[in-house]
């Protein structure tokens, strides 16, 4: 049966939504235009008149995340040491992946989703921007792979259906914890 249409102005919204509770289901390589239509109860050139291709919703998808990326990391690049910008953009990466869960669950792992960022302009400038917070001015090589793990383990953390349970507040404090360990750990220590 076929859904009714949305009032005029909503039909990108419609059409991001549908698209991502697909790619959640079936990935976005397994997601045709056709059946974001027919999940909308639309023709395939309504959804056209919307997107002209699926990597403009995937990158419609991924525009909150964008802009929050990007205010973010502008205020950890205007903090006064190196020290308080990392720890800015740890925070503000632990925020972006806890807030967009379902989006980092939906297209994480899916390679036509790397393979459309990687060639956004704007989206490795970013990451290359975060990385660089992360690491701090002159990373030795446990802060370098410290800095891996904790992009890694965060993304990871956020698509784990295990963690779903977790109150949000109480994650986060979490991933900061352990996030500030990777950072401090000494390296001579035969702590385990």
């Amino acid at each position: 049966m076929a859904r009714p249409l949305a009032p005029r102005g909503h039909g990108r919204e419609r059409v991001v939504d549908a698209a991502l509770e697909l790619f959640a289901q079936h990935g976005v390589s397994g997601t045709s235009l056709q059946m974001i239509a027919d999940h909308l109860g639309v023709t395939k050139a309504a959804v056209y008149y919307q997107f002209k291709a699926k990597e403009d919703i995937v990158l419609a998808v991924l525009e909150p995340a964008f802009r929050t990326m990007r205010d973010f990391i502008a205020e950890a690049e205007a903090a006064p040491s190196p020290a308080e910008s990392s720890e800015r953009a740890m925070a503000g990466l632990v925020d972006l992946i806890i807030e967009q869960r379902q989006v980092v669950a939906a297209l994480f792992r899916d390679p036509e989703v790397q393979r459309i960022v990687d060639g956004h302009e704007d989206f490795e400038s970013l990451v290359q921007r975060l990385g660089t917070l992360l690491a701090g001015p002159q990373p030795d090589t446990r802060r370098r792979v410290a800095t891996s793990v904790l992009g890694a383990g965060l993304a990871h953390a956020g698509m784990q259906p295990e963690l779903a349970d977790i109150d949000d507040a109480v994650l986060r404090e979490e991933l900061l914890h352990l996030g500030r360990l990777l950072w401090t750990a000494d390296p001579h220590s035969s702590a385990v």
